[in-house]
């Protein structure tokens, strides 16, 4: 089995060696050879202070591969945008609109600055997780921030421009902001992502990074995208930091050349993703194929699911409850990893479900 070196990372040494990791959304493939490149190169060179608004080649880059426009401002990562956000446009007590399930800093965002989660939860149905349109347009009442993710994190939705339009068309009507992490927007399958600040221009700030599609979650660097007054409000919110160089030089690299090693990178994750739709039917755990992200949304028969498949398979899964209330049943398995690394995940688990009845 390929086993990536441990000592130095999260995702690998966090729990004891019998565990096998399949949690943390980082992957374990190497990055793009002209990434690498770069940050070497960069490295040689001037690692002294950039300027304080980041590299303009690469502002201008996202621009142009997003086809978004408007103002650019660099952050550490997409996460302080989340917080940022929620600092710059509401105030405590006031309610936070988002989705759930929901990458748990969303919910740590909101909360931890003494504001109130209102969570629409996505709708289960036969064919796969949809926006509750209805739900979402009747907390819009109570909020002016929506806290957006697409492509979805963890249920892997990438949303339909139908869907992206109504999304629009409630947030003009209620004046609300929307901040919407796109973060896995270039990890998609079948479909493609369109940003929803297509549709709704002047109302969206886009949160964008390198992080999970060019595998750099150890060079944070995030980018905050969207009409100036939004932008700028954001900023005085933001970390007083200097834009990390080998994370500006890393991304650029990975715009202008990485491509063709994406491309491939989505045809392995492609493959394990289908491996593990294939499983869930097998093992009877509900689930719908991602169409977007490396990452599965499980849902069990048995309460507490992650502490229990830690204990009985020695797999490190993400709990289903940090996800939001109610989702105890569910895990999050992050299939971007080696075949061999996959299977054994998935015979273990499988054997601990057997086992449990």
């Amino acid at each position: 089995m390929v086993l990536p070196p441990r000592k130095d990372s999260l995702k690998w040494s966090a729990y004891p060696e019998e565990v096998l990791p399949l949690w943390v959304a980082d992957m374990d493939f190497p990055v793009a050879e002209p990434v690498r490149r770069a940050i070497q190169e960069r490295a040689e060179g001037f690692l002294g202070y950039p300027p304080r608004e980041g590299d303009s080649e690469l502002k201008t880059l996202l621009l142009e591969k997003t086809g978004l426009s408007e103002e650019v401002a660099f952050m550490p990562g997409v996460v302080v945008g989340l917080y940022a956000a929620v600092a710059a446009f509401t105030a405590p007590g006031q309610g936070v609109l988002t989705q759930v399930p929901i990458y748990p800093p969303f919910l740590a965002a909101i909360r931890e600055q003494r504001r109130t989660v209102l969570a629409n939860p996505l709708r289960e149905t036969e064919a796969g997780y949809r926006l509750d349109l209805s739900g979402l347009e009747r907390l819009a009442y109570a909020t002016r921030l929506l806290l957006f993710c697409h492509p979805q994190n963890p249920t892997g939705r990438v949303f339909t421009e139908e869907e992206l339009l109504a999304v629009a068309a409630i947030a003009r009507k209620h004046d609300l902001i929307v901040v919407s992490d796109e973060l896995h927007a270039p990890l998609t399958y079948e479909r493609p992502h369109v940003p929803l600040a297509r549709f709704l221009p002047e109302r969206t700030l886009t949160l964008l990074g390198p992080g999970k599609a060019y595998n750099l979650a150890g060079l944070p660097l995030g980018a905050a995208v969207g009409p100036k007054p939004l932008v700028e409000a954001l900023k005085r919110h933001l970390p007083h930091t200097f834009p990390n160089v080998l994370a500006m030089a890393a991304w650029k690299a990975a715009l202008l050349e990485a491509g063709p090693w994406l491309q491939e990178v989505l045809k392995r994750l492609e493959a394990n993703r289908d491996r593990v739709a294939v499983w869930a039917q097998k093992v009877g755990l509900g689930h719908f194929p991602p169409e977007g992200t490396y990452l599965a949304w499980l849902k069990t028969p048995i309460p507490k699911a992650a502490a229990f498949f830690l204990q009985e398979a020695r797999v490190a899964l993400n709990p289903g409850e940090n996800f939001g209330e109610g989702y105890d049943r569910y895990v999050r398995l992050n299939f971007a990893t080696y075949p061999e690394v996959l299977e054994e995940g998935l015979k273990r688990l499988e054997e601990a479900l057997r086992k449990a009845g």
